[in-house]
């Protein structure tokens, strides 16, 4: 996940991740992985995280931790790390900009 997640977005967008507002859903072994390499690729990442303890280990690592309702119309991409579905909803995709990565 550490270098594949940026090569893919790059090579299917055509997209800079650099600049970017990234939210991780879900803070895993998969989402960390993925928060890193988006924070490496230069992107603000922002954890959204229903598990106290997983919330508190991306705040250490100096992530920012929010609801995906309160940042779901100012972030560029997306990315489930769950495994579960209906984490992103029509509801959410109503309020994303035009041109987000999901």
């Amino acid at each position: 996940c550490r270098h594949s997640l940026p090569d893919g977005l790059m090579r299917a967008t055509d997209v800079m991740i650099a600049g970017k507002v990234a939210v991780v859903c879900g803070y895993g072994d998969a989402g960390k992985g993925c928060a890193a390499a988006l924070k490496q690729a230069g992107a603000r990442v922002i954890v959204t995280e229903i598990d106290p303890i997983c919330a508190l280990q991306a705040l250490m690592e100096g992530l920012q931790v929010l609801t995906l309702e309160d940042v779901v119309s100012e972030a560029d991409i997306f990315v489930t790390t769950t495994g579960n579905k209906d984490i992103i909803m029509v509801n959410h995709m109503r309020k994303m900009k035009n041109n987000a990565v999901v």
